[in-house]
């Protein structure tokens, strides 16, 4: 029976790669409806605010992002504030007790790819909204 097995996995196998090479993309006959593709509206940032200045992190002119717990602020003011408040500075987004150092702030080469991300999703939403409402009038 176990060679029986190997051989129906073996058939089912050319029967996919003949599938493959034939009807490159399509799904195997009978699995149209297995194949759901989600996607995502949410972006990575984990705040959308700067907790020291009150601006959008797509407004940041020099965004970081504490490392410990991936929290987005604007670099001279954090820097500031970890420099003054001395020896705990807490990290300011609400519920966050832990406490931040200068060597893990830093901004990382997502950080920027994600605001843009951001900025993109975000203006493509506004320019559907106003797509409608033009249609709508």
């Amino acid at each position: 029976m176990h060679l029986v097995e190997k051989y129906c996995d073996i058939v089912k196998l050319l029967h996919n790669l003949l599938q493959n090479v034939h009807h490159v993309g399509q799904p195997m006959p009978g699995e149209e409806q297995e194949d759901i593709v989600i996607t995502s509206t949410q972006n990575n940032l984990l705040n959308m605010k700067c907790p020291l200045t009150g601006k959008p992190v797509t407004e940041l002119q020099n965004p970081v992002r504490w490392m410990d717990r991936k929290h987005i602020y604007e670099k001279e003011p954090v820097i500031h504030y970890i420099s003054t408040k001395k020896p705990h500075p807490r990290c300011l987004v609400a519920g966050c007790p832990k406490i931040l150092q200068v060597g893990r702030v830093i901004c990382d080469a997502l950080l920027t790819i994600e605001i843009d991300q951001m900025c993109l999703a975000s203006a493509t939403n506004i320019n559907s909204t106003m797509v409608e409402v033009f249609y709508r009038s």
